[in-house]
């Protein structure tokens, strides 16, 4: 999915999936429900609670899903000058 937008919000219902291809340097964050993000080849599992916020740093696909019932995702990208 190509996302070219400043600000994205997406509503992920549980377990529905979304795939970020390139989401480098794109601050993920809850705004309500709890959000768990994976990035291919990086073996955290990073899970967001409403109010947290994630920067994604890495080039390699995020995805990510609502684990316990609808969930909203914002995306926005890191803003010039702001380090990735």
């Amino acid at each position: 999915m190509l996302i070219d937008i400043p600000r994205t919000r997406l509503l992920l219902q549980r377990g529905q999936i979304s795939r970020l291809p390139e989401a480098r340097a794109t601050h993920l964050c809850s705004s309500s429900g709890t959000l768990w993000i994976t990035i291919d080849h990086d073996a955290r599992d990073i899970v967001l609670e409403p109010g947290q916020c994630f920067t994604v740093r890495s080039a390699e696909a995020v995805t990510i899903s609502a684990l316990s019932g609808p969930a909203v995702l914002d995306l926005r990208p890191v803003e010039t000058g702001t380090p990735a």
